[in-house]
């Protein structure tokens, strides 16, 4: 089972001009742990992983110390930054949008309900 979103989020350019994204959410049960983000842009598709921990602790308070940052912004928004070893990637979104998104996920998997099977995951893997 998933839980999926699509929405805009503001891309934040280096000078501070914004330009709009269409960015998919998508969380899916046998994955419990893990946010897919899907940023459509160009022509093209970036997809980002991160931990669903992650983005409900930086509703609140910056969290991530690694490729993934998350902090709040304003009451209404939040800082979303992708850090690559080329650059930064910088993007605006509505707290609001990601608060369903991550209320829809914890209706489908509770939290501390979350179970990860690794046996399967290590077959899908070494094969």
């Amino acid at each position: 089972m998933r839980v999926a979103s699509r929405t805009v989020f503001d891309f934040i350019r280096p000078s501070g001009a914004t330009a709009p994204v269409e960015t998919e959410l998508i969380y899916q049960s046998d994955d419990p742990f893990a946010v897919t983000m899907k940023f459509h842009a160009g022509g093209s598709v970036a997809t980002w992983i991160m931990g669903r921990d992650l983005l409900i602790e930086g509703m609140t308070t910056s969290s991530g110390l690694g490729d993934v940052r998350l902090r709040p912004h304003s009451g209404r928004t939040l800082v979303l930054e992708l850090v690559s070893d080329r650059h930064v990637t910088v993007f605006r979104l509505p707290t609001g949008t990601l608060r369903k998104f991550l209320d829809a996920t914890y209706r489908l998997v509770p939290p501390g309900s979350e179970q990860f099977d690794a046996d399967a995951f290590l077959a899908t893997v070494l094969q």
